[in-house]
């Protein structure tokens, strides 16, 4: 099974943990509804929906309430570190979170005694923490933008807001970037870099790039 952790952007959503489902245009887990317009919300109600097409069960989700004061993402931090535990996930993607250094560790730790060990995947704040911490290489997979790109290829930015200027972000520099963040140890096993062309890279440089199928935003 898949599980999905993050946030959502409203400080009275209370700490949920279940399979969700899609309703009237929501994400609904626990008896609790999401909008689908942004963030975790909408990467769950993906998540739902390829399920579907692939004939898999529903994704299980932990969300929060957070808008970036941190007191909702530590508070899923500290369920995570006992309920993973008991769980056998075979996949856990982590999301939006407040990048705490200390309790990514405590995290960590939980999930290397995991047996079977799950596939891990981290996008946004999640592959901001894991660099941040010296642990990207824990990782199977991270999913970054250009810009977030450039961040794990500059091995002295501790934050997006402090990668080098002349780490550009355009396209044409990612397989640069891409050997760059391997070199210092700041990428996943795997690299899925989206943008108007999806990079999947390794540690060997680009395996393949996907340009379609194209929807106009």
């Amino acid at each position: 099974m898949l599980a999905v952790i993050g946030t959502v952007p409203d400080p009275g959503f209370p700490l949920v943990a279940g399979k969700v489902t899609l309703e009237d245009g929501n994400i609904c887990i626990q008896g609790r509804r999401a909008a689908i317009r942004r963030g975790t919300p909408a990467l769950l109600a993906a998540a739902v929906k390829v399920a579907e097409v692939l004939g898999r069960e529903e994704p299980f989700g932990y969300l929060v309430g957070d808008i970036g004061r941190g007191d909702g993402s530590k508070a899923l931090y500290q369920y995570l570190a006992q309920d993973l535990k008991q769980s056998d996930f075979h996949t856990i993607c982590f999301h939006y979170l407040q990048p705490l250094v200390g309790w990514h560790s405590r995290i960590q730790s939980v999930i290397q005694k995991m047996t079977p060990k799950p596939i891990l995947v981290a996008d946004a704040g999640f592959m901001y923490v894991a660099k941040m911490s010296g642990r990207s290489s824990a990782y199977d997979l991270f999913t970054p933008d250009m810009g977030e790109l450039a961040f794990l290829a500059d091995e002295l930015a501790p934050h997006p807001f402090y990668t080098r200027g002349f780490l550009l972000h355009e396209e044409n520099r990612a397989p640069d970037l891409i050997a760059r963040a391997y070199q210092h140890k700041n990428a996943a096993r795997y690299l899925l870099v989206k943008g108007r062309k999806d990079y999947f890279a390794d540690r060997d440089g680009i395996q393949a790039v996907i340009d379609h199928p194209m929807e106009e935003a």
